[in-house]
Protein backbone atom coordinates (compact mmCIF):
# COMPACT_ATOMS: atom_id res chain seq x y z
CA UNK A 1 0.00 0.00 0.00
CA UNK A 2 2.84 2.40 0.84
CA UNK A 3 4.34 1.96 -2.64
CA UNK A 4 0.90 2.57 -4.17
CA UNK A 5 0.69 5.90 -2.29
CA UNK A 6 4.26 6.87 -3.17
CA UNK A 7 3.59 6.32 -6.88
CA UNK A 8 0.41 8.37 -6.69
CA UNK A 9 2.23 11.23 -4.98
CA UNK A 10 4.61 11.45 -7.95
CA UNK A 11 1.80 11.99 -10.50
CA UNK A 12 2.46 15.12 -12.55
CA UNK A 13 -1.23 15.85 -13.11
CA UNK A 14 -4.21 15.42 -10.77
CA UNK A 15 -4.85 11.69 -10.59
CA UNK A 16 -7.41 9.59 -8.74
CA UNK A 17 -6.91 5.94 -7.88
CA UNK A 18 -9.53 3.73 -6.32
CA UNK A 19 -8.66 1.70 -3.25
CA UNK A 20 -12.17 0.24 -2.93
CA UNK A 21 -14.75 0.53 -5.70
CA UNK A 22 -18.43 0.28 -4.83
CA UNK A 23 -20.17 -2.72 -6.44
CA UNK A 24 -23.00 -0.39 -7.44
CA UNK A 25 -20.85 2.55 -8.53
CA UNK A 26 -21.63 4.99 -11.33
CA UNK A 27 -21.40 3.34 -14.72
CA UNK A 28 -23.25 5.73 -17.05
CA UNK A 29 -23.46 9.43 -17.88
CA UNK A 30 -25.99 11.57 -16.05
CA UNK A 31 -25.74 10.00 -12.61
CA UNK A 32 -24.97 11.95 -9.45
CA UNK A 33 -21.74 11.49 -7.51
CA UNK A 34 -21.00 12.75 -4.01
CA UNK A 35 -17.32 13.30 -3.19
CA UNK A 36 -16.30 13.70 0.42
CA UNK A 37 -12.66 14.76 0.60
CA UNK A 38 -11.05 14.82 4.01
CA UNK A 39 -8.07 13.82 6.11
CA UNK A 40 -10.05 10.99 7.83
CA UNK A 41 -7.69 11.16 10.80
CA UNK A 42 -9.64 9.05 11.80
CA UNK A 43 -13.09 8.78 10.14
CA UNK A 44 -15.90 9.91 12.45
CA UNK A 45 -19.66 9.62 12.68
CA UNK A 46 -19.79 13.22 11.40
CA UNK A 47 -18.19 12.09 8.14
CA UNK A 48 -20.72 9.29 7.77
CA UNK A 49 -23.80 11.29 8.68
CA UNK A 50 -22.88 14.24 6.47
CA UNK A 51 -22.56 11.86 3.52
CA UNK A 52 -25.76 9.99 4.35
CA UNK A 53 -27.61 13.30 4.71
CA UNK A 54 -26.30 14.55 1.36
CA UNK A 55 -27.06 11.19 -0.25
CA UNK A 56 -30.74 11.54 0.66
CA UNK A 57 -31.01 15.29 0.04
CA UNK A 58 -29.24 15.26 -3.36
CA UNK A 59 -30.34 11.77 -4.48
CA UNK A 60 -26.75 10.67 -5.05
CA UNK A 61 -26.01 7.44 -6.87
CA UNK A 62 -22.53 6.95 -5.40
CA UNK A 63 -20.40 8.35 -2.58
CA UNK A 64 -16.61 8.36 -2.80
CA UNK A 65 -14.45 9.09 0.21
CA UNK A 66 -11.34 10.83 -1.12
CA UNK A 67 -8.01 11.00 0.70
CA UNK A 68 -5.39 13.35 -0.71
CA UNK A 69 -1.79 12.15 -0.61
CA UNK A 70 -0.55 15.71 -0.14
CA UNK A 71 -2.74 18.06 1.89
CA UNK A 72 -2.37 21.77 1.17
CA UNK A 73 -2.92 23.01 4.72
CA UNK A 74 -2.38 20.08 7.11
CA UNK A 75 1.00 18.40 7.62
CA UNK A 76 0.90 14.63 8.07
CA UNK A 77 0.35 13.67 11.71
CA UNK A 78 -1.79 11.24 13.64
CA UNK A 79 -2.76 8.07 11.79
CA UNK A 80 -0.61 6.95 8.82
CA UNK A 81 -2.29 7.23 5.44
CA UNK A 82 -2.35 3.45 5.13
CA UNK A 83 -4.38 3.12 8.34
CA UNK A 84 -6.74 5.90 7.27
CA UNK A 85 -7.44 4.08 4.01
CA UNK A 86 -8.05 0.86 5.94
CA UNK A 87 -10.57 2.56 8.23
CA UNK A 88 -12.27 4.34 5.33
CA UNK A 89 -12.60 1.03 3.51
CA UNK A 90 -14.03 -0.72 6.55
CA UNK A 91 -16.82 1.86 6.62
CA UNK A 92 -17.40 1.88 2.85
CA UNK A 93 -17.60 -1.90 2.59
CA UNK A 94 -20.76 -1.84 4.70
CA UNK A 95 -22.51 0.07 1.89
CA UNK A 96 -23.15 -1.00 -1.68
CA UNK A 97 -22.56 2.40 -3.30
CA UNK A 98 -19.62 3.87 -1.34
CA UNK A 99 -16.10 3.91 -2.77
CA UNK A 100 -12.69 4.87 -1.38
CA UNK A 101 -10.02 6.60 -3.45
CA UNK A 102 -6.85 8.65 -3.10
CA UNK A 103 -5.84 11.75 -5.04
CA UNK A 104 -2.39 13.01 -5.95
CA UNK A 105 -3.20 16.73 -5.58
CA UNK A 106 -4.80 18.61 -2.71
CA UNK A 107 -6.63 21.69 -3.98
CA UNK A 108 -10.29 21.40 -4.85
CA UNK A 109 -10.01 22.41 -8.51
CA UNK A 110 -7.32 19.74 -8.88
CA UNK A 111 -9.39 17.12 -7.09
CA UNK A 112 -12.40 17.97 -9.23
CA UNK A 113 -10.34 17.41 -12.38
CA UNK A 114 -9.07 14.06 -11.11
CA UNK A 115 -12.61 12.94 -10.26
CA UNK A 116 -14.02 14.11 -13.59
CA UNK A 117 -11.32 12.19 -15.45
CA UNK A 118 -12.13 8.99 -13.51
CA UNK A 119 -15.90 9.00 -14.06
CA UNK A 120 -18.10 8.90 -17.18
CA UNK A 121 -18.53 12.18 -19.05
CA UNK A 122 -21.74 13.83 -17.88
CA UNK A 123 -21.51 12.63 -14.27
CA UNK A 124 -22.89 15.34 -11.98
CA UNK A 125 -20.22 15.84 -9.32
CA UNK A 126 -21.06 17.15 -5.85
CA UNK A 127 -18.27 17.84 -3.37
CA UNK A 128 -19.61 17.48 0.17
CA UNK A 129 -17.98 19.82 2.70
CA UNK A 130 -18.41 21.29 6.14
CA UNK A 131 -18.55 25.05 6.67
CA UNK A 132 -14.88 25.20 7.70
CA UNK A 133 -13.83 23.65 4.40
CA UNK A 134 -16.08 26.03 2.45
CA UNK A 135 -14.20 28.95 4.00
CA UNK A 136 -10.80 27.46 3.08
CA UNK A 137 -11.83 27.00 -0.56
CA UNK A 138 -12.22 30.78 -0.81
CA UNK A 139 -8.93 31.69 0.91
CA UNK A 140 -6.42 33.28 -1.53
CA UNK A 141 -3.40 31.86 0.32
CA UNK A 142 -4.06 28.45 -1.21
CA UNK A 143 -3.58 29.81 -4.75
CA UNK A 144 -0.08 31.31 -4.88
CA UNK A 145 0.49 30.19 -8.46
CA UNK A 146 -2.72 31.42 -10.13
CA UNK A 147 -5.55 33.87 -9.41
CA UNK A 148 -8.07 32.44 -6.96
CA UNK A 149 -10.96 33.36 -9.28
CA UNK A 150 -9.42 31.25 -12.05
CA UNK A 151 -9.02 28.24 -9.76
CA UNK A 152 -12.62 28.63 -8.61
CA UNK A 153 -13.87 28.88 -12.19
CA UNK A 154 -12.09 25.63 -12.99
CA UNK A 155 -13.63 23.91 -9.97
CA UNK A 156 -17.20 25.09 -10.49
CA UNK A 157 -17.05 24.26 -14.20
CA UNK A 158 -16.71 20.63 -13.11
CA UNK A 159 -18.56 20.37 -9.80
CA UNK A 160 -21.10 21.67 -7.32
CA UNK A 161 -20.67 22.15 -3.56
CA UNK A 162 -23.02 20.90 -0.85
CA UNK A 163 -22.22 22.49 2.51
CA UNK A 164 -23.14 21.28 6.00
CA UNK A 165 -23.12 24.00 8.71
CA UNK A 166 -20.60 23.09 11.41
CA UNK A 167 -19.31 24.41 14.70
CA UNK A 168 -20.30 28.02 15.36
CA UNK A 169 -21.71 28.47 11.84
CA UNK A 170 -25.44 27.74 11.53
CA UNK A 171 -27.47 27.73 8.32
CA UNK A 172 -27.94 31.52 8.44
CA UNK A 173 -24.21 32.16 8.79
CA UNK A 174 -23.51 29.77 5.93
CA UNK A 175 -26.03 31.50 3.66
CA UNK A 176 -24.50 34.86 4.56
CA UNK A 177 -21.07 33.59 3.52
CA UNK A 178 -22.46 32.97 0.04
CA UNK A 179 -23.16 36.70 -0.25
CA UNK A 180 -19.49 37.66 -0.01
CA UNK A 181 -18.21 39.31 -3.23
CA UNK A 182 -15.71 36.56 -4.03
CA UNK A 183 -18.32 33.83 -3.42
CA UNK A 184 -21.41 35.38 -5.05
CA UNK A 185 -20.44 34.54 -8.68
CA UNK A 186 -20.51 30.84 -7.76
CA UNK A 187 -23.41 30.80 -5.30
CA UNK A 188 -25.74 29.14 -7.79
CA UNK A 189 -23.42 26.10 -7.70
CA UNK A 190 -23.55 25.83 -3.90
CA UNK A 191 -26.31 24.20 -1.82
CA UNK A 192 -26.55 24.54 1.97
CA UNK A 193 -27.69 21.34 3.64
CA UNK A 194 -29.83 21.48 6.79
CA UNK A 195 -27.82 21.42 10.01
CA UNK A 196 -27.54 18.10 11.84
CA UNK A 197 -27.08 19.14 15.50
CA UNK A 198 -25.90 15.66 16.52
CA UNK A 199 -22.62 16.06 14.62
CA UNK A 200 -22.08 19.80 14.94
CA UNK A 201 -19.07 19.46 17.25
CA UNK A 202 -17.80 15.99 16.34
CA UNK A 203 -14.30 16.03 14.86
CA UNK A 204 -11.28 13.83 14.26
CA UNK A 205 -9.35 16.11 16.62
CA UNK A 206 -11.74 15.26 19.44
CA UNK A 207 -11.34 11.55 18.71
CA UNK A 208 -7.54 11.79 18.83
CA UNK A 209 -7.67 13.76 22.07
CA UNK A 210 -9.82 11.10 23.69
CA UNK A 211 -7.57 8.32 22.45
CA UNK A 212 -4.51 10.11 23.86
CA UNK A 213 -6.27 10.20 27.24
CA UNK A 214 -7.39 6.56 26.96
CA UNK A 215 -11.04 7.65 26.93
CA UNK A 216 -13.80 5.84 24.96
CA UNK A 217 -14.61 7.05 21.44
CA UNK A 218 -17.41 4.67 20.45
CA UNK A 219 -19.90 7.55 20.33
CA UNK A 220 -17.67 9.52 17.93
CA UNK A 221 -16.65 6.92 15.34
CA UNK A 222 -18.51 4.37 13.17
CA UNK A 223 -18.60 0.84 14.57
CA UNK A 224 -16.19 -0.38 11.87
CA UNK A 225 -13.64 2.25 12.96
CA UNK A 226 -14.19 1.43 16.64
CA UNK A 227 -13.38 -2.20 15.85
CA UNK A 228 -10.24 -1.19 13.92
CA UNK A 229 -9.05 0.99 16.81
CA UNK A 230 -9.70 -1.75 19.36
CA UNK A 231 -7.61 -4.22 17.32
CA UNK A 232 -4.87 -1.74 16.43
Amino acid sequence: MAQWLDELAKASKPTLRFWHRAPQGIAASGQRLGVFSGSFNPPTVAHVRLCEHAERHLRLDEIVWLLTVVNVDKPLFGFPLTERLAMMTAVAQERSNWSVAACSHGRFFEKAQAVADAYPTGTQIWFLVGYDTLVRIFEPRFYPDLPMAEALRRFFALAHLAVMPRGNADETATQQFLLRPEVRPFADRIVVLPLDPSIRWVSSTLVRQRLEQSEPVDDLVPSAVAKFLAER
